[in-house]
């Protein structure tokens, strides 16, 4: 079993505990005196939060790069293809990334007597509504990788996987749908993490007889 894919699943459970770590946030209309009070009192737990957020969106790339890979050497696949993979997992740590800073901001000034509520208030507003980048880089990358499955007539992964990428990649761009394709979008992940670790690899030498050297 190889290494290398099997950070797509570990992405997606750091993922997981980080979301569940980060709680019930204030909403986008709390007061900003309420929202320093929360990040305050929750501090410890966010912190931890915000650095898991950061390794899964590393790990996302590097899963994505082997995706990316993959698709490349996939039977009749559009070799854009894959550069679409790749640029969805980066676009899932940049947004993971950028979420991280703006709640580790209002970590920061949620103690600080100088912080203007207005301001904690506008930034938890953008933390609250800033998941379209890591949500639609989930749908490039399932979407590209989809339609080169199903185009090839062999290919490393199974054609319903590939279908179920088709339909996740566009769920995560129908409003008040999309969120909610992001979560299953996980599964997609683990799946593929696994099935890309227990296939055979590509580069084993396969032992050939050496043919007998004809006689003089």
């Amino acid at each position: 079993m190889r290494v290398a894919p099997l950070s797509g699943l570990l992405a997606v459970a750091l993922t997981v505990v980080s979301f569940l770590l980060l709680g019930d946030t204030p909403d986008v209309d709390t007061p900003g005196r309420q929202v320093g009070s929360y990040y305050d009192a929750h501090q410890g737990r966010t912190f931890v939060s915000l650095y898991l957020l950061v390794l899964a969106g590393a790990l996302f790339i590097f899963f994505a790069a082997y995706l990316a890979r993959v698709v490349r050497s996939t039977p009749s696949s559009v070799d854009w293809l894959r550069r679409v993979v790749l640029a969805g997992g980066v676009l899932i740590a940049a947004g993971f990334w950028t979420g991280a800073g703006i709640n580790l901001a209002l970590v920061d000034l949620a103690d600080k007597s100088s912080a203007g509520r207005d301001t904690l208030q506008a930034l938890n507003a953008l933390s609250e509504d800033f998941f379209i980048p890591f949500v639609g880089g989930m749908g490039l990358m399932l979407l590209a990788a989809g339609l080169a499955t199903v185009r090839a007539p062999v290919g490393s992964l199974p054609r319903w996987l590939g279908w179920a990428g088709i339909v996740l990649g566009i769920l995560v761009f129908i409003p008040w749908v999309g969120f909610f394709a992001f979560m299953l979008s996980g599964l997609w992940v683990i799946v593929t993490a696994v099935l890309l670790a227990r296939r055979p690899h590509p580069d084993t030498p396969v032992d050939v007889a050496t043919p007998p050297l004809s006689p003089l």
